[in-house]
């Protein structure tokens, strides 16, 4: 079978690899724990590079939030909540944004650029 994630040969029975389940491992015990530092000193420390962690953090399975989406979600609602603010940030949210600002939607800009009336 290949990893859902990569693409790679992830086994006969498994659909994610053992590098890709190695990544999620870590976001799914560490995000919103620890900050982006410490997050990119535990995936080096497991041997993992940026492409590989990439990749699986921005794999897009069924239209649904990507991990990274996921993983800003869960951060940023804990930066609020230690703000003394409601954390509602959902991973949809910030798959909206991301989307939006990808496709250069109304309302943004470039640098040069006057804003709209």
């Amino acid at each position: 079978m290949r990893c859902t994630y990569c693409r790679g040969r992830a086994g006969i029975l498994r659909t994610v690899c053992h590098t890709c389940a190695s990544v999620i491992n870590i976001v799914e015990h560490s995000a919103g724990r620890v900050g982006w530092t410490e997050l990119i000193d535990i995936f080096a420390a497991k041997g993992l590079n940026k492409a590989q962690v990439d990749k699986v953090l921005d794999a897009e399975l069924d239209a649904a939030p990507t991990l990274r989406d996921r993983l800003t979600s869960r951060m940023a609602n804990e930066l609020m909540k230690s703000l003394g603010m409601p954390g509602r940030q959902s991973p949809e949210d910030v798959r909206r944004v991301r989307l939006g600002l990808a496709s250069g939607s109304e309302g943004t800009w470039s640098v040069g650029e006057k804003p709209p009336h």
